[in-house]
């Protein structure tokens, strides 16, 4: 019964030997055992007691049967809820996945689709989207950051990079309302820096399409693009950053706080516009000390004239990627909370989300939050939060791209 099951290959020997027992013994539906198997999994991967540990038959009373069973299914559901609402501790986690060596470099000749978009909900507005479009110029990134979808989507240990990337460029038909373009949704923006002459294909199409925003985003620390490079004001520069707890012990690979920010330091330097990503934020255990270590760090280095927005998010999983997670079989405590569906995704709860976004947006000062400031949004988060985060809210998505819109280009034309 257990081999049924899609993740079942992902169980360690002593979990798949307990769950075996269970089934042989209450015969449990294929959900019930999906769930078991899931959960199992998942505490293995936080490094947690193993399911068998928190197993308790005297749960079940005098109950007999499937009634028996599903007291006890409850019992051990509600010691991993409780787990899970809890903010993740890490200061007992010291596991490191086993990472692959560096992928290898392949150049490739490509008609692979260059343009594409943000991955908010397609329909409605379930979620607030400022209608982001995304250049995939390079596939695959070298960075291991566990909560990370990329790494399953793309040729595994191949870095893909279009080998005709100027030609591409040239031919690329832009939509009419196209404005904001992103290159850092299938890798990372900065950290190949200008090899392949990635950075000067992507400046000369900036310069060609001077009505258009085109933005790098990285947790890289690498510089030297800087000087090979010439960004007109159109094109920025943003880091994506955490807090060190989360950077340390699930952002393998990537750059440390300090290093990101020295780089972005370099960058506003050399007079181009910055910006920063506090995304994904984690409730872990110290979560409100260090984001606001974040924060300061950010506002002690840069004037508001150097920013031009920053944004604020937090993990958002889709049911693949939660499989792809759980498959990898890499320790882990970022699935290490409350997954609650929103907006046809599972992230953490409302309340949660509130609570952090309203904390990492106090710790700004108040001269952050005027007009000559950055400007402020949440990334792919729910309407309803941003009255309570940011004191303003936006009736559609229109309306808020045109407002995001409207400040980007105020701060650019003042640079």
């Amino acid at each position: 019964m257990i081999e049924q099951h899609p993740l079942a290959s992902s169980l360690t020997d002593s979990d798949r030997v307990f769950l075996q027992h269970l089934a042989e013994t209450y015969h449990p539906t294929y959900q019930q055992m999906r769930i078991l198997i899931e959960q199992s999994i998942d505490l293995t991967l936080w490094r947690q007691s193993p399911i068998e540990e928190l197993w308790d038959e005297k749960a079940g009373g005098q109950l007999t049967g499937k009634a028996k069973f599903k007291a006890m299914m409850k019992d051990v559901m509600d010691k991993i809820t409780t787990l899970r609402r809890m903010p993740t501790e890490y200061d007992n986690f010291f596991d490191k996945p086993k990472l692959n060596a560096k992928p290898s470099h392949v150049e490739e000749l490509t008609e692979t689709r260059l343009l594409g978009r943000c991955p908010c909900p397609v329909s409605g507005e379930k979620t607030r989207c400022c209608n982001l479009l995304t250049l995939d110029v390079v596939q695959q990134c070298a960075f291991a950051c566990s909560y990370c979808s990329i790494q399953s989507f793309y040729h595994k240990d191949e870095i893909i990079f279009t080998a005709n990337l100027p030609q591409r460029l040239d031919n690329l038909e832009l939509p009419s309302d196209a404005w904001h373009i992103g290159t850092g949704q299938s890798s990372d923006s900065l950290l190949w820096g200008d090899d392949h002459g990635i950075l000067t294909a992507l400046a000369d199409f900036s310069k060609n399409n001077p009505k258009v925003v085109v933005e790098l985003k990285t947790k890289s620390s690498r510089t030297d693009w800087i000087s090979q490079v010439d960004f007109p004001p159109n094109m920025i520069a943003t880091w994506s950053l955490n807090a060190p707890t989360i950077i340390g012990k699930e952002e393998h690979k990537s750059a440390s706080l300090e290093n990101r920010l020295k780089a972005a330091r370099k960058a506003a330097d050399a007079g181009i516009l910055v910006g920063f990503h506090l995304h994904p934020m984690v409730y872990f255990s110290g979560w409100e000390e260090e984001y606001r270590f974040v924060v300061n760090a950010i506002t002690e280095r840069f004037s508001i004239e150097e920013v031009v927005m920053v944004s604020m998010g937090t993990l958002t999983f889709t049911k693949e990627v939660l499989r792809q997670l759980r498959q990898s079989q890499q320790p882990s405590r970022i699935l290490q909370m409350e997954l609650t569906e929103s907006a046809g995704k599972y992230s953490y709860p409302t309340e949660v989300k509130q609570q952090m976004f309203t904390h990492a947006y106090k710790c700004f000062p108040a001269d952050w939050k005027t007009e000559n400031g950055p400007f402020f949004y949440l990334c792919m988060e729910l309407p309803q939060l941003w009255e309570p985060v940011f004191g303003r809210s936006y009736p559609d998505n229109e309306a808020f791209e045109l407002d995001m819109k409207n400040h980007y280009w105020r701060k650019i034309r003042k640079g």
